[in-house]
C-alpha cells in the first residue's frame, strides 16, 4: 500500500481563538485551591506543601469543603 506523504499540521486555534480559554482571576485561584486540595487527599502532598506548590494559603487547602448534598 503506497503511504501518502503527511504535511504538518496548522495550528487549528487563532490568537484571537486562544483568548476564549480564558478564565479570570477568581476562577483561576478556585481552581489552583481544589488542585491544592486533591493532591492532599491523594497523599500527593502535605497541606504546607500543596500551599506552596499551587501558590494559595494554607488555610484554604486545610479548609473543610461541603459539597452539594452533604452536611458540613
Amino acid at each position: 500500500m503506497k503511504q501518502r506523504m503527511r504535511r504538518p499540521l496548522q495550528d487549528e486555534l487563532t490568537e484571537a481563538m486562544h483568548g476564549e480559554f480564558t478564565v479570570d482571576a477568581e476562577t483561576e485561584q478556585r481552581h489552583r485551591v481544589q488542585t491544592a486540595r486533591s493532591s492532599v487527599a491523594m497523599g500527593m502532598f502535605t497541606p504546607a506543601q500543596a500551599a506552596e506548590a499551587y501558590d494559595v494559603p494554607l488555610a484554604e487547602v486545610e479548609a473543610a469543603v461541603s459539597l452539594p448534598g452533604t452536611l458540613p
